[in-house]
C-alpha cells in the first residue's frame, strides 16, 4: 500500500481531530467559564464600589454635619465668653 499525499493529508487531519479538537474544546469551556466569573466578578466590584460610594456620601453629610455643630457650639461658647469679660470688666477691682 503506497502512501499518497491525500492519505497523508488525511492522516495528519485525523490526527488532529482525534487530539487536538477535544482539547481545544476543553479550552473554550475553561474560556467560557472563566469570562462568566469575570463577569461575576465585575458586577459584585461595582456593586461594592456603589456601596462604598453611598457609605463615604453619608459619612461627608454626617462629618459636615458635626462640624455645623462644632462651629455653633463654638459661636456660642465664644459669645458666652465675650458676655463674661464684659461682666468682669464692668466688676469693681479689689
Amino acid at each position: 500500500m503506497a502512501i499518497t499525499g491525500k492519505n497523508v493529508v488525511e492522516s495528519f487531519r485525523d490526527v488532529v481531530q482525534d487530539l487536538l479538537v477535544p482539547e481545544l474544546k476543553a479550552v473554550k469551556v475553561s474560556v467560557e467559564s472563566l469570562h462568566n466569573e469575570m463577569g461575576y466578578l465585575r458586577s459584585e466590584v461595582k456593586t461594592s464600589i456603589e456601596s462604598l460610594r453611598q457609605e463615604m456620601k453619608l459619612r461627608d453629610e454626617m462629618n459636615a454635619q458635626v462640624m455645623r455643630n462644632l462651629s455653633e457650639k463654638l459661636d456660642f461658647a465664644i459669645d458666652i465668653r465675650e458676655r463674661l469679660a464684659t461682666l468682669e470688666a464692668r466688676l469693681p477691682r479689689q
